[in-house]
């Protein structure tokens, strides 16, 4: 498929703050520090456009990046960088706010059409 523009749309931490638009959403979910941010940028083949740290924790709400193909089939999508779950460096109670704003992203996008779940292979 070949990818003719990719950049950030927004940063969500309500519902209410999802984009509207009906357009097709594939979203990543995984451990803190797995690698969700860095899988799609070597999706999209960039290097910046989602931020990455070695801090876990880093990814802190619902990120929404806008994708526009080439192929008739699926011209535009969004590729959605959820928060990861278990150790971050943050808050108690930022922490204790993501589940819940993932489930509810997992739980009633109507236009969510896969969800990749990014496992450490090292078992670590």
């Amino acid at each position: 498929m070949k990818i003719l523009t990719a950049e950030f749309l927004r940063s969500c931490v309500k519902p209410e703050d999802f984009p509207k638009d009906r357009t097709p959403e594939i979203a990543f979910v995984g451990r803190s520090n797995v690698g969700k941010s860095s899988l799609i940028n070597s999706l999209l083949n960039r290097k910046k456009l989602v931020k990455v740290s070695r801090t876990p924790g880093k990814t802190r709400a619902v990120n929404f990046f806008h994708v526009a193909t080439a192929d008739p089939r699926l011209k535009n999508f969004y590729l959605v960088d959820l928060p990861g779950y278990g150790y971050a460096k943050a808050s108690k109670s930022v922490i204790a706010e993501w589940g819940p704003m993932i489930e509810q992203y997992l739980t009633a996008r109507p236009d969510l059409r896969a969800v990749f779940l990014l496992v450490d292979a090292r078992g670590t």
